[in-house]
């Protein structure tokens, strides 16, 4: 159907633009190609990763809040968003939350605040562009009926 076709096209030059700015890398690609045998798989990642890292990052200010941080924690959590937003290709934030890794393990309070707030912009940045996706994605579903609708 030609309104799915511009759609699609839409969507590739969208990503191939992101990929360009460094947001996303070749694992988004990656998971757009395992697509093909697991349908809804991009919407399925990219909703469950938003789910996740929204909680991650809340839990993040909770704790860098605290009056005694708990490096340890932070860590472990920097660490998990790294590996999720790693997987649906969020070079940026991944490459942010080694940053707040780092800073953690050293128990750098000042770098780690730094940090975080490099994780949360990544992060807004990432978030608005696979809403994007996730638009664009719904939108071409609309045309064609053996695509995910959720």
């Amino acid at each position: 159907m030609p309104g799915a076709t511009l759609l699609t096209q839409q969507l590739n030059n969208f990503i191939r633009s992101l990929r360009e700015q460094g947001i996303l890398d070749f694992h988004f690609e990656e998971l757009k190609e395992l697509e093909s045998d697991t349908p809804c798989l991009v919407v399925e990642a990219i909703t469950m990763f938003l789910r996740d890292a929204d909680c991650s990052i809340a839990e993040l200010l909770r704790t860098l809040g605290a009056p005694l941080i708990n490096y340890s924690r932070v860590t472990e959590i920097a660490f998990q968003l790294k590996g999720s937003s790693s997987s649906v290709g969020g070079c940026r934030m991944a490459h942010a939350c080694c940053e707040l890794r780092d800073a953690s393990e050293a128990y750098s309070k000042e770098r780690s605040l730094s940090g975080f707030d490099r994780v949360r912009r990544e992060y807004l940045v990432l978030r608005e562009n696979l809403n994007q996706i996730l638009q664009m994605e719904h939108a071409i579903s609309a045309f064609e009926p053996r695509r995910c609708r959720q």
